[in-house]
């Protein structure tokens, strides 16, 4: 009977949580508190086991009270449950929006979309480099500007390293490459 719980219970976050992860986190929460599957302590426990795990926190948040509740089968039953309304919708979304593809209205729109998500990005990505490189203080009334040395360094050896690997392998790396690239130089900057 546990694994009908999850299930359904988990469907129904899925089904009617919208804003991503985190908005289902105090769905979850309920329904946690109403079976008494864990208590306050607990489950802030695997909110935070959830967030540094790879994934998303309510895909993450579902596999692991499954697991507590019903073992690998419970686990799985959790995890479908939260995935498949999120599922389902996609697909009705792209069976329909394939139909209505070559419409230009649906061109326009599209087009629109990508050029916002491009600018959003875009626009994410400066405000967090000029925020890391050069960090802003408010202190007696008044902003001061500083450069964070440590973190320009960081931030010219990876771009430099980033040139050299594409000269080197003859293509773009990969973006695990760059990845395992920027954690050696972090570690190379902060301790030798």
């Amino acid at each position: 009977m546990i694994y009908l719980y999850l299930f359904l219970e988990f469907f129904k976050i899925g089904l009617f949580t919208f804003g991503g992860g985190y908005a289902m986190i105090p769905l979850i929460k309920e329904t946690v508190y109403k079976y008494g599957w864990m208590d306050e302590s607990h489950f802030l426990d695997m909110v935070g086991l959830s967030e540094v795990t790879p994934g998303p926190i309510a895909i993450n948040m579902a596999t692991f009270i499954g697991s507590e509740q019903g073992g690998f089968l419970g686990a799985t039953v959790a995890t479908i449950g939260v995935i498949l309304p999120a599922f389902l919708i996609m697909l009705i979304i792209a069976i329909v929006l394939r139909k209505i593809m070559k419409n230009k209205f649906v061109q326009g729109t599209l087009g629109g979309i990508k050029s916002v998500a491009v600018a959003l990005i875009a626009s994410s990505a400066i405000t967090l480099l000029s925020d890391i490189l050069f960090p802003v203080s408010y202190q007696n009334g008044n902003f001061n500007i500083s450069a964070n040395l440590v973190s320009i360094k960081i931030f010219v050896l990876i771009i430099g390293g980033y040139f050299i690997l594409k000269m080197a392998l003859k293509k773009k790396p990969t973006p695990v490459l760059v990845i395992i690239m920027s954690v050696v130089v972090g570690l190379m900057v902060y301790y030798l």
